[in-house]
């Protein structure tokens, strides 16, 4: 059984990351695609479940269910799991 996490739009995923690295390291630039860089190495360093699968909101069409968008566009089959996580996460306070 897969699991498939509805994410946010990318862009918001992607705005999170670079807000986290900016703070984390002032004046260094985050790279353009830090948003998948990141996915990658934690689920590799993570060993992340290979039929987890993180999706953001705009790689499914619009105006088609999350479910039938899922099954035509990832293969997701009958009694996969869908975690629909919503809203952009909190913003991470550092001292």
């Amino acid at each position: 059984m897969a699991t498939f996490y509805v994410l946010p739009p990318r862009s918001v995923l992607e705005d999170q990351v670079a807000g986290l690295l900016s703070r984390l390291l002032p004046g260094l630039p985050a790279p353009v695609d830090a948003w998948d860089v990141l996915v990658e190495n934690f689920a590799a360093a993570a060993g992340w479940p290979e039929d987890a699968y993180l999706v953001p909101r705009d790689d499914l069409p619009f105006g088609a269910s999350v479910e039938d968008a899922l099954a035509d566009c990832f293969g997701a089959e009958p009694g996969d799991r869908i975690i629909e996580v919503r809203g952009a996460p909190s913003k991470l306070q550092l001292a």
